[in-house]
Formats: structure tokens, C-alpha cells, sequence
């Protein structure tokens, strides 16, 4: 069972709650979270009080980083209307309704992730917007998910990343660390240091890095 077939399932699920039927008032309305091909609707008062970079987008006086789109509830004729804001590109859209599903009371969201890129654009996400109210739960989480051989580059590559990230620096060094220990236990000879340099020559830069601090 994937993660991808659990998540489309979770939504489907609770597809009502991922809409626009929640009550819409005048000085709380809905905002359109797109991401690529994908959207969430989250209350304005939500996203305002866990980012402080979105409450600056949703000022009244600050409008030029969102757009406004119209849509018809699906039980009544009413009209509702969402200011759109709209996630840079490069992020998966997974990430952003993990992100903000989770804003809207959906935990579980989060302990499913089982891909360490999706995890990092969860996080990046974060750090975009500043929203903190994830940070400790995603860290426990990544401190469950595996190094193994298998992944290490990938682990360390988005270390690599994370350290660039100020709210993730120092546990970025720690899941370094974690990569080498992984290697250094697992390189035990000639020839499965070779193998290990061949299985990843398009990653040699990163694999130099990880070998450096032996």
C-alpha cells in the first residue's frame, strides 16, 4: 500500500473538510492554497496566525502576491469567493497539501511520509512562509525514517540542503553525522568502496563530501 494510494484515499476520505463548506464569514473568508495542479481551502484566520509571511500577503494593503478566484458551493447557489495564493514553483504538490492539511487538523498527513525528498519540501515549505507549528513534529518523524545504503546520498544530500535552512541547521549536522556513521559501518572493504563509488559516480561530489570526515 503506498503512500501515494493512502494519501488520495485520505482525501477522498475527507474531501468535504479539503473544500470550500466550511462557514464562510466576512472577516474570516477562505484562502486557495494552489500548488501545480493542486488545491487546498484554509481559513484566513488559520494561515494568518501560523505565518507571519502570509499574513503580510493577506493584508489588505499588500494584495499584489495574490489573485482572488470565484466558485459555486456545491449544495447552493451561493457564490464564494477566495483570495489565491499561489506556491513557487519547484515544490511538490504533495508537500504543500501535507503542509497545510496539517494546519487544518490533519496529523496523520504527516506521520505517512515516507520519502525523505517529500519530507524536505515539507520542510522547505515551512521555512518559506515561517510557519514553526510542523517544525517538531516533522523532526521526530525524520529522526524514525532509516539511512540505510540504499539511501544515504539522497539523506545526506538533503542534510546538505537543510543546513542552508536556519530553523533546520543543527539538526541538519546531526542527520550528516548519521550519514557517515552509516558508510563508514557499511564500507568494510576495497571492493565495496568501489562499488559504492560506481553505484553513485553521478553524485561524486556528494560522495567526496560524505567521505571527507571520516
Amino acid at each position: 500500500y503506498k503512500f501515494q494510494d493512502f494519501f488520495s484515499d485520505l482525501k477522498m476520505e475527507h474531501s468535504e473538510s479539503m473544500e470550500f463548506d466550511e462557514p464562510e464569514t466576512a472577516s474570516d473568508p477562505h484562502v486557495l492554497v494552489m500548488c501545480g495542479d493542486s488545491a487546498t481551502a484554509i481559513k484566513k484566520s488559520v494561515l494568518m496566525k501560523e505565518s507571519p509571511v502570509i499574513k503580510t500577503m493577506l493584508d489588505d494593503n499588500w494584495n499584489s502576491n495574490t489573485d482572488k478566484v470565484e466558485s459555486n458551493s456545491r449544495d447552493t447557489e451561493q457564490v464564494i469567493k477566495a483570495r489565491v495564493i499561489t506556491v513557487p514553483d519547484g515544490y511538490d504538490p504533495r508537500a504543500a497539501d501535507i503542509l497545510f492539511g496539517y494546519l487544518k487538523g490533519f496529523d496523520i498527513l504527516l506521520k505517512n511520509i515516507q520519502d525523505y525528498k517529500l519530507l524536505e519540501d515539507v520542510l522547505g515549505l515551512c521555512d518559506y512562509y515561517e510557519i514553526l507549528s510542523p517544525l517538531q513534529a516533522l523532526v521526530n518523524h525524520m529522526n524514525d525514517l532509516p539511512v540505510s545504503m540504499t539511501n544515504v546520498i539522497k539523506v545526506f544530500e538533503i542534510a546538505k540542503r537543510l543546513k542552508f535552512l536556519e530553523l533546520y541547521k543543527k539538526f541538519s549536522l546531526r542527520l550528516q553525522s548519521d550519514c557517515r556513521k552509516v558508510v563508514k559501518a557499511n564500507l568494510t572493504s576495497s571492493l565495496l568502496n568501489i562499488k559504492f563509488l560506481t553505484d553513485n559516480e553521478d553524485k561524486m561530489d556528494l560522495v567526496l563530501q560524505l567521505l571527507h570526515k571520516w
